[in-house]
């Protein structure tokens, strides 16, 4: 039963991002400067500490993390189930990029290998998010890190869940996330025309689970064999809305974006429900 909701969930992604391709640069905010600001900022951290030679890429899609790490990598392998995300690959510059069109959970991959590996907007689709901690843990070296983003945070889903989608007098940061929540499957077949059961099987993680708890991710990681989790919350409710206020002069929003961020971050976890997303640098 269990494998075949994988089957499902593989056969869901491959569906939905074939038909999404063309457009998913355009149309994802991952792809937006301060978005990919915020990624070269980490893995510049990572690489303070670690040498990152060898990548490897889960879920890499058309190459968001490959363009990042690319700069600092010899060798990056991106795994994707969809073949059509990865023709959108661009494979220049002095890396060696090899692609491979696979499960992130049953691909095989070298053994004690990659410095780092990546995981970007990606662990919601999957059905079953275990066999894919096991393939990476074996494929990293020791001391190797596993970095993972913009994954839902279920404690934010929680929130948005529990209000009326109905109601129409929110204010305006509100209701953006209700629709957000309520009505994604809706925009998502209205743009594609994508059905709206096909594109929740192909974010298990997210529409059928709630998104991804904290909790969860850390005793999964550490029942792995990670020796260590760090927990990154990202992108608070009503950040889009401050930064992207042009009444207010650019660096001034940024800036005021930047010193709400941190100090939530103070007040974590309290303060975890406010975040869209979670990610995590867990180290073998």
């Amino acid at each position: 039963m269990k494998i075949d909701k994988i089957k499902e969930a593989i056969e869901a992604n491959i569906f939905v991002h074939t038909i999404m391709a063309d457009d998913y640069n355009s149309v994802e905010p991952h792809f937006r400067p301060e978005s990919i600001d915020r990624v070269e900022n980490i893995i510049q951290k990572i690489n303070k500490d670690k040498i990152i030679d060898k990548v490897l890429d889960l879920g890499c899609g058309t190459g968001f993390m490959i363009n990042i790490v690319k700069k600092r990598a010899n060798e990056i392998v991106g795994v994707d189930v969809t073949q059509a995300m990865m023709d959108k690959v661009d494979t220049s510059g002095k890396a060696s990029i090899k692609l491979i069109n696979a499960d992130t959970g049953t691909v095989s991959l070298p053994q004690n290998y990659f410095d780092l590996v990546t995981a970007y907007t990606f662990l919601d689709h999957l059905y079953d998010m275990k066999p894919t901690f096991i393939n990476v843990f074996n494929a990293l070296i020791k001391d190797g890190v596993f970095y993972a983003d913009l994954s839902p945070n279920y404690y934010f889903w929680e929130g948005v869940k529990k209000l009326d989608p109905n109601f129409n007098l929110y204010e305006p940061i509100i209701q953006r996330e209700v629709d957000a929540v309520w009505k994604k499957d809706q925009e998502i077949e209205f743009q594609f025309g994508i059905d709206k059961e096909t594109f929740k099987k192909a974010e298990h993680q997210k529409h059928t689970k709630g998104g991804l708890m904290e909790e969860e991710l850390r005793d999964l990681l550490l029942n792995t064999g990670f020796s260590k989790v760090e927990f990154i919350y990202h992108w608070f409710i009503g950040q889009a809305q401050l930064i992207n206020d042009e009444s207010i002069n650019k660096e001034l929003r940024y800036s005021q974006a930047d010193f709400i961020h941190q100090n939530l971050i103070k007040t974590l976890p309290l303060s975890r429900n406010l975040f869209k997303y979670i990610g995590f640098i867990a180290t073998k």
